[in-house]
């Protein structure tokens, strides 16, 4: 009685586990499809196109991201 009690808790752990795992990857692959190819760079490039942030914001930024 102890015994399937105590292997009905494990399996349950472990399917809780694997729909977790599951889970966490399909967002990551609805993540990774929703800006594909597009650099940090890019990003701030649309963005001064937009008027979102100045020449000066873009140059700036540009170049903390040059150096790391």
């Amino acid at each position: 009685m102890l015994m399937s009690v105590v292997t009905e808790s494990t399996a349950r752990m472990g399917l809780a586990a694997i729909v977790i795992i599951m889970l966490a990857w399909i967002l990551l692959l609805f993540r990774a499809k929703r800006n594909p190819g597009k650099t940090s760079l890019d990003l701030l490039k649309e963005r001064m196109e937009k008027g979102e942030i100045t020449q000066r914001e873009y140059e700036e930024a540009r170049k903390k991201q040059i150096k790391d």
